[in-house]
């Protein structure tokens, strides 16, 4: 049933949170991963919207997809992949993928990311996607929407 939902590029494949994926949640959310995959697994099975759990070469290797932005019109869009597969052009491939399904599969046109201040590469990914900057937190969290 889980392949319903499945979500795929040229290299990724991606599958709904489910407690397997808690090593990588615990490895690239440091000190928050089990809530942060319960509060995910929690979205799926309420809305089917929730970051997918994103494989490369057999290997679980990242975290990404949509939250519903409650405060903020749209779509939240982000992703996270493990150091090993930095500068491989993963986060571009699937952040292009990731804006055609929703626009086409949850029919959103409304898109927006929050990167974190030393974060240079996750903004140049969005840049490169069409988000700008529209504010920043006093924690130095950067808002993107894509214009």
């Amino acid at each position: 049933m889980e392949d319903i939902f499945s979500f795929r590029t040229t290299r990724l494949s991606g599958r709904p949170p489910r407690p397997s994926a808690l090593g990588l949640y615990r490895r690239l959310f440091e000190g928050t991963g089990e809530s942060d995959l319960d509060r995910d697994i929690q979205d799926w099975d309420r809305h089917r919207i929730a970051p997918w759990t994103l494989t490369h070469a057999g290997h679980d290797v990242g975290v990404g997809g949509f939250r519903i932005g409650f405060a903020d019109e749209g779509l939240e869009v982000l992703f996270h992949f493990v150091p090993e597969v930095w500068g491989q052009g993963l986060s571009s491939e699937f952040l292009t993928a990731a804006l055609d399904y929703g626009r086409q599969d949850l029919r959103e046109t409304r898109f927006f990311g929050r990167v974190g201040a030393d974060d240079t590469a996750s903004w140049r990914v969005m840049d490169k996607a069409g988000f700008k900057e529209t504010g920043v937190d006093e924690t130095g969290v950067r808002t993107m929407r894509l214009s």
